[in-house]
């Protein structure tokens, strides 16, 4: 079975590309997405993260954030409704990800039990990041490690960013497209060029510049880019050009 995997952008944030990037592009700030993705094809749509509406972020962060459109319009943008959404594979838990949840009346959330775990006791530096009042309260279904979802759609461990950060790999006619759960952009996964690492010690990929682990952070970016045909990492501004994969 093909599936189809529709990027959708309700809001935006401003943000030094240094924070996706580690020891790269550090004093360049952008507009980078906060999207969700939704995944069709067969009897049950399944969506990954939710996203974060502008009235939330602007309170827990000091750069411009602005809503694109709604998290209802964003939905309706693909034909649903938040009642329609049964299934939703939550990343990881930082505000960003997962604000919109309490919308979605009969979702289950997949969530890492690392991740869970580590949300609900955050170490000082990154609690700024977790909110509990956002994700408290969800219809977990909790996952340990690579888990298939469903035909066609497999969850992957990609720890490093945060203890429990997860990616999807979907099956579609284009190939392995992997919907990458830890927050990076394009120029993560394509390393030549614009170095500031020395020619001869260039390496694969670029772990997240937010990380707790970043040796996890670069074999985390590694499996995915050996997995995927296709990589959607969630944070890269092409995500508001696409309409859907393949």
């Amino acid at each position: 079975m093909s599936l189809t995997v529709y990027p959708v952008v309700p809001s935006r944030m401003v943000i030094d590309l240094g924070r996706m990037t580690y020891m790269r592009n550090y004093g360049e700030s952008r507009w980078l997405p906060c999207p969700f993705f939704i995944i069709k094809g067969g009897e049950e749509v399944v969506m990954v993260d939710t996203s974060a509406p502008a009235s939330i972020m602007s309170k827990l962060r000091t750069e411009p954030v602005e809503d694109v459109m709604s998290f209802e319009e964003g939905l309706a943008h693909v034909g649903l409704k938040p009642g329609d959404i049964s299934r939703v594979v939550l990343t990881h838990l930082m505000y960003d990800h997962c604000a919109n949840g309490y919308k979605l009346p009969n979702a289950k959330f997949y969530v890492q039990a690392e991740e869970l775990g580590y949300a609900r006791n955050p170490h000082p530096l990154f609690a700024g990041a977790y909110h509990q009042e956002l994700f408290e309260g969800l219809n977990f279904e909790i996952v340990h490690g690579d888990f298939d979802l469903r035909p066609g759609i497999r969850l992957i461990h990609t720890p490093g960013h945060s203890p429990g950060c997860q990616s999807v790999d979907v099956k579609t006619a284009a190939g392995t497209v992997v919907i990458v759960g830890f927050c990076c952009i394009k120029d993560n996964f394509e390393t030549t060029g614009g170095s500031a690492w020395h020619s001869v010690h260039q390496p694969e990929v670029i772990p997240p510049g937010i990380h707790m682990d970043f040796q996890k952070a670069y074999e985390s970016a590694i499996k995915v880019k050996n997995l995927a045909d296709i990589i959607l990492p969630i944070h890269d501004p092409s995500l508001l050009s696409i309409e859907h994969v393949p």
